[in-house]
């Protein structure tokens, strides 16, 4: 388990195979992948995986190809999202050259909505630990993607709000564009806090922010009228927040006891210019991303 220890995410008593001491559940290893769902849990989740799974598809996500995963954040220019894994490609090299730096070598680091796994590959390559969790095991835009990096790390399938790890081992716990599918922030980062050790940091990537909360309402109502439009659901069975604010990000702040510092991305001139565009045509404000660093 390259050092983790995991835990079960219902009585979180350590465990020492897939059998928990503490209260009797079973946590099988299948392909690989520890499933750290409990029956409630999955039926919970399953209308939300199921409409994810079907957009994420339609949208061209995923390979035929080995390769097209392992050069991750790279991506051939014709790939359906080629635009969004260049945006993901400057997110990371600022995270790897202005923030991992910061933080040490040889972390232990949570990669929380891991997805195909391209981050975890990429810290390992570093010489760090990842440990990749997420909700989703699809063969093309979950866990069980990440079988084309033979990877030597763990995936666990679990929520974000009930970690199947031990408390205070992870020097790192990345939210990798997955904390706006939190339904409550403060829940989802006290769980990510109890697994990371005295003097740990939590960061968050591309995740949208906003100075208006209006403008954050107006893109969920646009995004899943759109998703609607071109899909036939609006993707909401969950109810995540799918975007933050600063003046939410200063609130969550000071309830948790954490220092924010921030750390922008440069997506080139197109980006930059959008917010002045959006005033011109009198549109909303459109989102930014940048990295966040939160310590206690």
């Amino acid at each position: 388990m390259s050092g983790w220890t995991l835990a079960c995410p219902v009585c979180r008593t350590a465990l020492a195979d897939s059998r928990c001491p503490g209260c009797g559940r079973d946590w099988p290893r299948i392909d690989g992948i520890w499933r750290f769902l409990p029956p409630e849990r999955a039926e919970a989740f399953a209308s939300f995986l199921r409409d994810y799974t079907r957009i994420r598809h339609a949208e061209g996500r995923g390979s035929e190809d080995p390769e097209h995963y392992r050069r991750l954040p790279e991506c051939d220019p014709d790939h359906p999202i080629a635009w969004q894994w260049g945006m993901r490609r400057q997110t990371w090299e600022t995270f790897r050259r202005r923030v991992l730096p910061r933080l040490g070598s040889g972390l232990k680091i949570v990669d929380l909505g891991a997805g195909v796994g391209w981050l975890s590959h990429r810290l390992a390559g570093l010489g760090h630990h990842p440990c990749a969790v997420d909700v989703s095991v699809d063969d093309k835009d979950g866990l069980e993607a990440a079988r084309h990096y033979a990877p030597e790390w763990p995936r666990l399938q679990a929520e974000l709000d009930h970690l199947p790890l031990a408390d205070g081992q992870a020097d790192v716990a990345v939210f990798n564009a997955s904390l706006h599918y939190s339904t409550d922030y403060a829940t989802t980062l006290r769980e990510a806090l109890r697994v990371l050790r005295p003097g740990g940091s939590l960061v968050i990537l591309e995740s949208p922010i906003y100075r208006k909360e209006e403008s954050g309402r107006r893109m969920v109502a646009e995004r899943h009228a759109d998703f609607e439009r071109r899909f036939g659901t609006r993707s909401d069975a969950l109810p995540s927040i799918e975007y933050l604010t600063w003046d939410r990000l200063d609130r969550l702040g000071r309830e948790l006891g954490l220092r924010w510092q921030r750390f922008p991305t440069w997506y080139g001139w197109r980006w930059a210019l959008r917010p002045w565009i959006a005033r011109l045509k009198r549109k909303r404000e459109p989102s930014r991303f940048v990295i966040l660093v939160g310590s206690l």
